[in-house]
Formats: structure tokens, C-alpha cells, sequence
């Protein structure tokens, strides 16, 4: 058995930014509440680290945080989301002024909508009419340009305690709403996926046939979508990439959903791929097991990590093999092949539960 650490590279699918999408808030099926109770959470635990309130960063590659808590997925540049206990949010958002906010409200609960030119400053002004001290603040290292983030540091300074492992660990346990946003995102991408074959039956070329499951995938109502196809050398290229022949083509399609992620695996012109040894990893997942015991050495490579709001979170067994799984873990598992010189690979998620994996339908 290998666990490879390559999924922050392939299953991203190298394409980071909102792609020809848009975002919308279903209040019938993620009503605000659900974000407001995510946020009252983190509010709570950051408290019990003795920090007055928090400061969440997103970007257009790091959306995640801000769309969990909430809903908004900045298009361009980056955004940010105070908060404190007693006091409404504020969303820091919007593109080089205000222009986009009557639109900006209409897919976040968050009301009090702001632009800033320079977040650091604006931000500590809002802490600062709380009566706020000290905050919990996640992605600052990983959503602001180096510039930005110098900016907050020099205005927020030793205000600041990191609470991402909150955030994490948080985003980790899905709620019954989340879990059945996952089912329809990853039914979404199937669907998508029996698409491009479909067209490939059909005597399309490969390019032609991963247009038809970008397609299928909008046209059912996925907000965004990301296909990455496997190379001959063993790399990964996008949908322009490929030549319209009719070569063999193994291709990943990732179709999100109110904010949550499905995979799928696309397989053209190459020979089924066999899932008994993704069927014994399965049997095997269940509270308490890490990748030590889910694996014996005669399992081939795979990818192991959860999916939501991300398409790689935590439990991500390349990274730590020693996680162990939890109920309403929801987890990706990509079964890595070759034959022939060709890419197999077959994609399944499943949700964990007290008796063991369920797949995620």
C-alpha cells in the first residue's frame, strides 16, 4: 500500500479560482442559521482561549473558511469576516469598492457588508469599537499576499492568536445539511462523469466528451466546475490540454455545490476498473481507524483525505497517516492505478458513521 501526498496538487485540479461560476444562498436547504451556529461555535472556542473575538481570511484560491461561515466566495482579491459574541459580524468583501455588495448580500446571511482598501486597519477599527482585545485569526498565512498580511500584522500586531486548528477541526464534523449538499454535489459530479462517456460512446473525441461533463455538471446545477485528466507521463493537464482524438483518457471532474465539493472519476476508452481493492479499504473504515489499519500492504496507491468546503481537508491520511476517522467524517477515497501505461483511477466518498462507511448517495 501506498499514501501518496500528492492530492493537494492533482485534486485541486489546478484551476483555483471561481471558474465561470456563481454562488447563491438556498436558505431551504442551508437557511443562514447553519452558518450563524458554525460561527457562534468557533466564537466560543476561541473564548475559552481567553480571545475577545476572531478575524476569518479568504481569498479566490482559499475560499473555504469564508464560505463556512459565511456563504460568500470572493470572486477576486481577498475578504475577510470579523466577529465577536454579542455584536452582529461584519463582512469585509467586495472588489475595489462597493459596487457588488447589493449582490454580495443576496448569498451571505452576514448583513453589515464593507469594502476596505486596507483590511488591516479596517478590521482593528471594528475590533476596536467592540471593545475587543485579543483575536482569533484563521488564513492569514495562507489566503492574503504577503504584502496584505504585512499590513494586518503592523495594524493588528500581538492582538493576534491563530485559531486555524479550530477552524479545521470544526469543519471536520459535518452536519446532517452538510452531509446531504455532499450527496447532491457528488451526484452532480457522477452524473457529469456518465456524461463525457456517454459522448465518448457517442464518437466523440476526448476533449469534446470532458466538454460534455463540464456541461452536464452546470446544467445540474453545480455552481462551479473543475476537470483535471491524467497524462501519458504521469502529470495533469486541463480540458484545453487534451487533444479531440479518441485515445484513452482517465480525467478527475470535481463539481461544487452550495459551497461543497463532489468527485467523480472519468474514465474514456480504457477498461473498467476493477473495485474490489477500494471495496476492502471501505469495509474497513470506521471510528477510530487510522491509515495503519485501513491499508495491509497488498492495497495499491491511494488518495485519502475529506472533502467539503474543500476539496482536501482534514482527515488527509497523506499528510497524517495517524488520523484517526471520527463520525460524520466525510472522506474521499482515490484508488491510483496503471495498466498499459495508462492511468487508472476510480474516485468513491463515503461518510463515516458509529458502524462503519456508508457511501455518500
Amino acid at each position: 500500500m501506498t499514501l501518496t501526498t500528492q492530492a493537494p496538487a492533482f485534486l485541486p485540479m489546478m484551476q483555483p479560482v471561481l471558474r465561470r461560476g456563481r454562488s447563491f444562498l438556498d436558505r431551504e436547504v442551508l437557511p443562514g442559521d447553519e452558518n450563524e451556529k458554525r460561527l457562534n461555535a468557533l466564537l466560543a472556542a476561541a473564548a475559552e482561549r481567553g480571545l475577545d473575538g476572531v478575524v476569518i481570511f479568504g481569498a479566490a484560491h482559499t475560499p473555504e473558511n469564508l464560505v463556512y461561515y459565511a456563504n460568500y466566495t470572493p470572486t477576486t482579491f481577498h475578504g475577510a469576516l470579523v466577529a465577536r459574541t454579542g455584536q452582529p459580524p461584519v463582512l469585509f468583501a467586495g472588489k475595489g469598492g462597493a459596487r457588488d455588495h447589493p449582490y454580495i448580500r443576496t448569498v451571505s446571511w452576514v448583513a453589515d457588508v464593507r469594502y476596505a482598501a486596507q483590511i488591516g486597519p479596517a478590521v482593528a477599527e471594528v475590533a476596536d469599537g467592540w471593545g475587543a482585545g485579543r483575536l482569533g485569526v484563521a488564513g492569514l498565512d495562507t489566503s492574503l499576499p504577503h504584502h496584505v498580511r504585512d499590513e494586518v500584522g503592523a495594524a493588528l500586531g500581538d492582538r493576534l492568536a491563530g485559531v486555524d486548528d479550530l477552524v479545521v477541526d470544526q469543519r471536520r464534523a459535518k452536519s446532517a445539511r452538510e452531509i446531504a449538499v455532499l450527496a447532491t454535489a457528488n451526484t452532480i459530479a457522477g452524473r457529469a462523469a456518465a456524461a463525457a462517456a456517454e459522448a465518448y460512446a457517442d464518437g466523440a473525441g476526448r476533449r469534446t466528451a470532458l466538454a460534455a461533463a463540464d456541461y452536464a455538471a452546470r446544467a445540474g446545477n453545480a455552481h462551479d466546475c473543475r476537470i483535471t485528466a491524467g497524462t501519458g507521463l504521469g502529470g495533469v493537464a486541463g480540458i484545453s490540454e487534451v487533444r479531440d482524438d479518441r485515445g484513452p483518457l482517465t480525467a478527475v471532474i470535481a463539481a461544487e455545490y452550495l459551497g461543497y465539493w463532489g468527485v467523480a472519476a472519468i474514465r474514456l476508452g480504457t477498461e473498467a476498473v476493477d473495485n474490489l481493492a477500494i471495496d476492502r479499504v471501505v469495509a474497513r473504515l470506521r471510528p477510530g481507524v487510522d491509515a495503519r489499519a485501513a491499508f495491509s500492504n497488498r492495497d495499491a496507491s491511494f488518495l485519502v483525505n475529506g472533502i467539503g468546503c474543500g476539496l482536501v481537508e482534514a482527515p488527509s491520511w497523506g499528510v497524517e497517516p495517524d488520523a484517526a476517522l471520527r463520525p460524520n467524517d466525510v472522506v474521499s477515497i482515490a484508488h491510483l492505478g496503471e495498466s498499459s501505461g495508462a492511468l487508472e483511477l476510480d474516485v468513491r466518498t463515503v461518510v463515516i458513521d458509529e458502524t462503519g462507511a456508508r457511501s455518500l448517495a
